[in-house]
């Protein structure tokens, strides 16, 4: 494809996309409501999109649009799940230059609308489901304009099929450019870590995103992407991948039917797979015997480290010269380092390894300090080997949230006259310049010992063949607290005094966790619902205050 020299926004790679590649799919979706004959009907049950067909419509949507007063610097809460409207809406609220206002409905229904409370949308875009909830319970009071998508709008919406047939009477809509200081989009943090935060993406940073994804994986027109997750499912269009959609919840990824994955996977002959830790888990542990993936050859997951085992029963699908790769990052920066299964597989498992800065985005370590850091300055660096807080820069890099300068001055600092941002997550990085992720600042619990960090202590009690997954919380106020390991069992496993022993021993023989001695057992290890792994350590550590007694 020939690139356009003056690319913008995505929206435009799309437009140049469908001009070189009409009839090329863009799309494959599932047709709505009828899951339950896929396994008979196979093709059938999805539909195409092409990217001629995907970019007419956004054209006469964003028309359409325009004729509403919905032009530069509009926010528009886009309740929409991934289906043919929400692709449309979000590439012609960008060519519009209006600004999505994303929030994960994952997080609840409470905190969803909490998230548009902070940043209050002129107008709401949603299914007739949102539309009531939203009316229920008095979200975006202030919208002058709720659209409604799908065949049955809710009452009191207007249709959006009616202001795409305005659109395509009017004809496209000529370029507009975006007011100064106005971002291309607003995307809410899924709250696993703290208070959900709507951050600012500006045009420049998502197409660095889009392009660095492409580069780092080698992405290119013809691609078929396996999307199941919806922020880098947006991206395949102007990377010119055909974006396979497969029947399933996005909001609870550990549900997945991991043969409807495999279906959609070899119907469509996807060659790359975006996907959450729980989904991989739930596809290397539920793939129907004997299944084969030869095509799919890189798979790509964000928003939790992956387990080793996870990326080994993965692999044992795919062919060979397969990767699984985890860039890390955030919703304010991805992404910051990657590392392929190739690498890390062979590195020893003592630890979570999240790989080396990717091209043009540099990484830094920091001391850990309360409070805002205006600049970095030679003081706040760490010795080569010890633990940090990972501050990023780079094109990638959000700059602000949403009406929040208090969490913009938190989080933000001067590198060299260029904004940086503090990612309030610990890491070391090693000989190799690979970064060992140690979890979050927040999760560092002060011991009479000295700091624990959360992730190199439950990489240690993990290893035991009784444990599934583990948390490190402080118990107790003030300055010290008691360190206590929660552990989720494996499947048929139960604590007993015997075992509560044993994984007291194993924790002695690491200095990482010799203080601790005392371990609780979880019947279900509380998580985010965005990814299903980042576990909600403060909700555990108010369950193990109560559970000891302690005042």
């Amino acid at each position: 494809m020939t690139t356009p020299t003056a690319v913008t926004a995505l929206d435009e790679l799309l437009a140049a996309h469908a001009r070189e590649r009409p009839d090329a799919a863009a799309l494959v979706l599932p047709s709505p409501g009828r899951s339950w004959l896929e396994p008979w009907l196979g093709d059938r049950v999805t539909h195409e999109v092409t990217f001629g067909a995907l970019e007419r419509r956004v054209g006469h949507v964003a028309a359409g649009l325009r004729s509403a007063g919905i032009g530069p610097g509009t926010r528009v809460a886009l309740l929409v799940p991934p289906s043919d409207e929400f692709f449309v809406v979000a590439y012609a609220l960008m060519r519009v230059r209006a600004v999505p206002v994303v929030v994960d409905p994952g997080i609840g229904l409470r905190r969803v609308g909490s998230c548009l409370g902070q940043v209050a949308p002129e107008v709401v875009i949603g299914t007739t489901q949102a539309h009531l909830a939203r009316r229920a319970l008095r979200w975006c009071p202030g919208a002058r304009l709720a659209l409604g998508v799908g065949a049955v709008p809710a009452p009191g919406t207007t249709p959006l099929r009616r202001l795409e047939r305005t659109g395509r009477h009017l004809g496209p809509a000529g370029p507009v450019e975006r007011p100064a200081g106005s971002p291309a989009a607003i995307v809410f943090t899924s709250g696993s870590t703290g208070p959900p935060k709507g951050v600012e993406h500006d045009d420049a940073g998502l197409l660095a995103q889009a392009g660095l994804v492409r580069d780092l994986y080698g992405l290119a027109p013809g691609d078929v992407s396996l999307a199941t997750f919806p922020p880098f499912a947006l991206f395949g269009p102007a990377l010119g991948m055909t974006t396979v959609v497969p029947r399933m919840d996005p909001t609870r990824p550990a549900r997945v039917v991991p043969a409807r994955l495999v279906r959609a996977a070899r119907r469509t002959g996807a060659t790359v797979m975006f996907g959450s830790p729980a989904v991989l888990d739930r596809l290397g542990r539920g793939a129907p015997a004997g299944t084969s993936l030869h095509r799919l050859r890189r798979i790509i997951s964000a928003g939790a480290p992956i387990p080793r085992d996870v990326q080994r029963r993965v692999l044992a699908l795919l062919g060979p010269g397969a990767q699984v790769h985890t860039p890390y990052g955030a919703t304010e920066a991805l992404p910051v380092t990657s590392i392929g299964s190739d690498e890390l597989l062979e590195l020893p498992d003592d630890g979570i390894c999240v790989g080396r800065p990717v091209a043009g985005v540099d990484v830094t370590l920091i001391r850990v300090v309360d409070g805002p850091v205006r600049a970095l300055t030679p003081d706040l660096a760490v010795p080569a080997g010890e633990v940090g807080e990972v501050v990023v820069r780079g094109p990638v890099v959000s700059r602000r949230y949403a009406d929040r300068p208090d969490a913009t001055a938190a989080a933000t600092l001067d590198w060299d006259g260029a904004p940086a941002h503090r990612m309030g997550d610990l890491a070391a990085y090693d000989a190799a310049g690979r970064l060992w992720y140690a979890g979050r600042v927040a999760h560092t619990v002060p011991t009479a010992d000295g700091p624990l960090h959360s992730v190199p202590c439950e990489e240690v009690v993990n290893r035991h063949p009784a444990v599934r997954r583990s948390a490190l919380v402080g118990v107790g106020t003030g300055p010290v607290r008691e360190p206590v390991i929660v552990v989720e069992l494996v499947a048929r496993a139960r604590m007993t005094d015997s075992l509560r022993a044993a994984l007291r021993a194993h924790a002695a023989t690491d200095p990482r966790t010799a203080s601790i001695t005392t371990v609780l057992a979880h019947p279900g290890l509380p998580v985010d619902p965005r990814h299903n792994s980042k576990i909600d350590r403060d909700a555990l550590a108010r369950w193990a205050t109560t559970r000891l007694g302690v005042r």
